[in-house]
């Protein structure tokens, strides 16, 4: 062959390199959530004898006295808007699974109840649900706790170490990992988020891990919620992105990738008492703005 064909075919070859689809190179692997969920509760037995977790009588405590506001490092901003891929890894390292591990009375196998927080602060700062945070502290139905951790999307266990601050009106809890010194990616917190914005949901529906969305800001209202002689109104921030049980606590951002609003619950509207079909699901999400009456920018 002569020097002037192959450089043609070096020249075609390069070509063909240069115009490989982009992402080619950086295929997503696929989420094995029964893998994770094994290797998470095969890791709580050596964690356990390293650490200890809040126990569930002190997290019932903290939740009833720490509901001051708290300085803690919060990260800066981004300022850059993001494509929906960029947020999802950004955001994936900084999300966390909360999982409540108990014994139950039916067997002797350890079993993990998984919901979702994010990180904010880079010693290792956890927001979630208060209602999470709670169902630890009450463990019910004869189940027996054992204790309360997190697990990081590179698979590491980390043991809550201590409620932080709280808010059982605007259910949200922050949580106090045992770290020993180690820096965690962590989340920036927006001012607000408005109707018609773009956001984004990161959590774990169902045992789904990792599990994103996207949708709008659909809503912002107060919310009447409590029991029927003891009601109260709270805000609340609807959005349209996909969410069930098991996303509780997960971050809710907008495109540039700052908090928004932090995932609580679903409303199921129906047509009447005489017709029961199902119109409309509300997301109600937590607004970023009730997260930033409990902490603050400052040195921990």
């Amino acid at each position: 062959m002569s020097a002037k064909n192959t450089l043609k075919k070096g020249a075609f070859i390069a070509a063909a390199v240069f115009f490989l689809p982009v992402g080619y190179s950086y295929a997503q692997t696929f989420t094995d959530d029964a893998k994770i969920l094994t290797a998470y509760q095969k890791s709580l037995d050596s964690l356990f004898l390293k650490v200890k977790t809040i126990t569930a009588t002190d997290a019932q405590i903290q939740l009833a006295e720490t509901t001051h506001a708290i300085s803690l490092n919060l990260v800066k901003l981004n300022k850059k808007v993001k494509t929906g891929n960029e947020i999802y890894e950004h955001a994936k390292l900084a999300t966390v699974t909360v999982g409540i591990s108990y014994l139950c009375p039916r067997c002797s196998n350890s079993h993990i109840s998984e919901s979702s927080g994010y990180i904010i602060d880079p010693k290792g700062v956890v927001v979630t649900n208060y209602h999470v945070a709670a169902l630890y502290a009450n463990t019910k139905d004869g189940n027996k706790p054992l204790g309360l951790t997190v697990r990081m999307a590179n698979g590491k266990i980390y043991a809550v170490k201590s409620i932080l601050s709280c808010s059982k009106t605007n259910d949200l809890a922050i949580l106090e990992l045992v770290t020993e010194g180690e820096k965690f990616p962590a989340l920036p917190l927006a001012e607000a988020g408005k109707v018609g914005d773009e956001v984004y949901v990161l959590g774990h529906p169902k045992g789904m891990h990792y599990f994103f969305s996207q949708g709008i800001v659909t809503n912002k209202y107060m919310e009447e919620a409590g029991e029927h002689d003891k009601k109260f109104f709270r805000e609340m921030m609807t959005i349209s992105a996909d969410y069930a049980t098991g996303s509780s606590g997960g971050p809710v951002m907008n495109s540039y990738g700052n908090v928004v609003g932090t995932v609580s619950n679903t409303k199921m509207f129906t047509h009447s008492e005489m017709n029961p079909s199902v119109q409309m699901v509300v997301k109600n999400t937590v607004p970023v703005e009730s997260l930033l009456k409990l902490v603050r920018s400052g040195s921990n």
